[in-house]
């Protein structure tokens, strides 16, 4: 059998530890803030536990055995308080690993506001590409969530050991740099007028095509400028005149009320607000409930809640 399966109760040590450093059952108390017949009782029950008297009934000082144990005890439950300590005071810490776009237009310029609401907080945010496996190297499963996009023509189901939920479903739509605008002529007439202007693709034209068909018009060949693969990329290249993107309020930042991108607005046939996919927060399990996760999750529903102008969902 393991030896720590004997080991005395906690209480008991302390109580103990603390008989010997100050001298008497009283004093003992009052440092533990207990009260004087609980102390006397640990360390009765902590002689009978261990099958030998500890302190001398008639002086009150330690016995050979007592002080031979505290000596080897009190060491290491000051490790132990030392330990606690330092863990509970430590910085509340979470890895955020979210797609490059999202990270950059949207979570960073916020980020300075959640520090300053959560100080004991400390978020690290890791840009990547490819959705997490919450098996990252130097980055603890107990303090790792993701931030992505998902299409709704792919949900798949979540394993059965991630917590997810749903931050927003934004509105997609086309943009382009003023200067690509004069090139193209000005806002072209109908909507259907867009399969033959320059259209900046991700991976694929799937979300074009999707984006066609909600618009009730039958996608024929796209007229791709270029396949670019990532969103932000797509909208470096509309930026630079290069084409039209499509994209959300959360990837384009301030582009819109800057001037650097407009929307594309057919002059006779208006658009139709429409999503395409939601972004979603995941982690595994054992992090959802966990300090640091649970204050990021209600901050960033709040904020794009307030980014939509609508309630924040359920956490």
């Amino acid at each position: 059998m393991d030896s720590r399966a004997h080991i005395p109760p906690l209480a008991a040590l302390n109580a103990f530890v603390a008989f010997a450093r100050t001298g008497g059952i009283r004093r003992a108390a009052a440092a533990l803030r207990m009260d004087h017949a609980a102390i006397s009782r640990h360390i009765r029950d902590l002689e009978q536990r261990l099958g030998t008297p500890l302190r001398d009934r008639e002086t009150g000082a330690l016995t050979q055995a007592g002080q031979s144990y505290h000596d080897r005890i009190a060491p290491l439950l000051d490790e132990l308080a030392n330990a606690t300590a330092e863990l509970r005071n430590q910085p509340r810490s979470l890895t955020v690993t979210c797609a490059h776009g999202f990270a950059y237009h949207w979570l960073l310029p916020r980020l300075g506001a959640f520090r300053r609401a959560y100080p004991g907080t400390d978020v690290m945010l890791r840009a990547v590409d490819a959705n997490t496996t919450f098996h990252v190297s130097g980055v603890s499963p107990h303090s790792h969530a993701q931030i992505g996009y998902r299409q709704d023509s792919s949900p798949g189901a979540e394993p059965r050991d991630l917590r997810s939920v749903l931050i927003a479903r934004p509105a997609v739509f086309p943009v382009i740099s003023p200067a690509g605008l004069i090139a193209m002529g000005g806002q072209p007439h109908t909507t259907a007028d867009l399969l033959h202007a320059p259209l900046l693709l991700e991976e694929d034209d799937s979300e074009w095509r999707l984006w066609f068909a909600a618009q009730n018009v039958r996608p024929g060949p796209i007229n791709a400028a270029g396949r670019l693969w990532q969103a932000h990329v797509t909208l470096a290249a509309a930026r630079a005149g290069e084409g039209i993107a499509l994209s959300n309020a959360f990837l384009l930042g301030d582009d819109l009320d800057s001037g650097r991108l407009v929307r594309v607005q057919p002059s006779q046939t208006p658009l139709i607000d429409i999503t395409l996919g939601a972004y979603i927060l995941r982690a595994p399990a054992q992090a959802w409930d966990k300090p640091a996760l649970s204050a990021f999750r209600a901050w960033l529903l709040e904020e794009a809640a307030r980014q939509e102008g609508t309630t924040p969902p359920e956490r």
